[in-house]
């Protein structure tokens, strides 16, 4: 569980950033798992975010918006010849999301 001096700094961080190149939602599923310490879906993810800050993921289908976030960045990062962030794994149907320990450098940087 995360304490109430880092839900606060989250969620005034995503209220209060207007760089589009710096993915709030990415930091955010970040300390989730940090936080969680093993491999969760998206749904879990997304559940987890929500509580933390309701208005980071919007619209009707947050997973997919999350998803989407982290396609595109990851998929930036690919290009650039950057570590990826995050590692998947599929298991039963479900792809699990787990944080790549040589990816952390990109944390909330412009990529």
């Amino acid at each position: 569980m995360l304490s109430h001096a880092t839900i606060l700094k989250n969620f005034w961080k995503s209220a209060m950033s207007w760089d589009r190149s710096i993915s709030n939602s990415e930091q955010l599923m970040v300390d989730v798992l940090v936080a969680e310490n093993q491999a969760l879906t998206l749904d879990e993810i997304v559940t987890q975010i929500l509580i933390l800050n309701p208005n980071a993921l919007t619209g009707k289908t947050p997973k997919k918006s999350l998803y989407s976030i982290i396609y595109r960045r990851e998929k930036r990062r690919k290009e650039k010849g950057v570590s990826p962030l995050f590692k998947t794994n599929r298991r039963g149907g479900a792809t699990y999301y787990s944080l790549n320990s040589k990816g952390h450098e990109t944390i909330g940087k412009r990529i």
